[in-house]
């Protein structure tokens, strides 16, 4: 399905006549909201499309908070509020709407028609509150540290050993595969016992699967390498590969189509499948 160009992209490059910006600059866009909540509220987007908040470089954060902070200075200054909310949604469980991220910096009088009420209850007990504590403090300080270039190059080096193992392994399984293959086909064809071809070709279906899946994890860590190599918020010495994808990001050790396609994987098991499956099909019939 064709997904509907985002509006503020739309807005950031031009294409928008009805839209009612109020400053740009190379990295942020601010903007009056088609149906503003109150007088003067305003939104402030990063240049760059980013769906998520916390896919934005660490660049991009401070040059975006930055912005937040001048345009609200100008706009308090402009409409003289009560009081001012800074409001950032991020999912659609959090009421985002549009998938750019954006802050609405929205003044407030205390005779304006908003309601933004927190619930009574805790969320959580103190157990459940003190496990997740733990769980942030862990990653915090792993992630907002001044990492020195000898942690840098070692967590590189860690990173790099799990690709060259992904590798290896990808070309172990065509090796070990080879001979399988050879000797169930070869057999296949002299016996002409077409269920022997069937157990060659399910062989190739099984390493091609793992080969795929190997591929999957040496891009994905190949992926958390340019990440750390380029000063991304990475935890030092996690080698969690989900990281460096966007945000919810879960490690799959499924292959996807993509690596099954792949010109390591497809060009190589295809033609000893399909080879496979012929074979039992004249085995059968013969």
């Amino acid at each position: 399905m064709i997904q509907p160009p985002c509006p503020f992209c739309l807005i950031i490059e031009g294409h928008d006549p009805n839209a009612k910006v109020v400053y740009q600059d190379a990295q942020v866009t601010a903007l009056f909201p088609l149906k503003p909540a109150t007088r003067g509220h305003t939104m402030v987007v990063p240049n760059r499309h980013v769906s998520d908040l916390t896919d934005l470089t660490d660049a991009e954060s401070r040059i975006l908070g930055a912005a937040v902070r001048r345009i609200a200075r100008a706009v308090r200054a402009s409409v003289s509020p009560d009081g001012m909310n800074v409001i950032q949604s991020t999912g659609t469980a959090a009421t985002q709407t549009v998938p750019h991220v954006h802050f609405h910096i929205v003044p407030r009088w205390n005779s304006d028609d908003i309601k933004l009420e927190w619930p009574d209850e805790p969320a959580e007990s103190i157990s459940a509150q003190t496990e997740t504590l733990g769980v942030v403090r862990a990653l915090l300080p792993a992630a907002v540290e001044d990492v020195s270039p000898e942690d840098r190059r070692q967590h590189l080096s860690f990173i790099q050993a799990i690709v060259t193992r992904m590798s290896q392994a990808s070309s172990s399984s065509k090796t070990w595969l080879l001979p399988i293959v050879t000797l169930t086909y070869g057999y296949a064809i002299t016996k002409t016992e077409w269920w022997i071809a069937v157990l060659g070709a399910l062989a190739v279906v099984i390493f091609g699967l793992l080969d795929a899946n190997y591929l999957k994890q040496e891009r994905a860590f190949r992926k958390l390498y340019d990440k750390v190599a380029s000063g991304g918020d990475i935890p030092t010495f996690f080698l969690n590969p989900a990281l460096a994808g966007p945000a919810g990001t879960k490690v799959n050790y499924w292959p996807d189509w993509q690596d099954v396609r792949s010109w390591a994987v497809a060009p190589v098991y295809g033609p000893l499948l399909v080879a496979g499956v012929a074979i039992a099909i004249w085995a059968h019939c013969t």
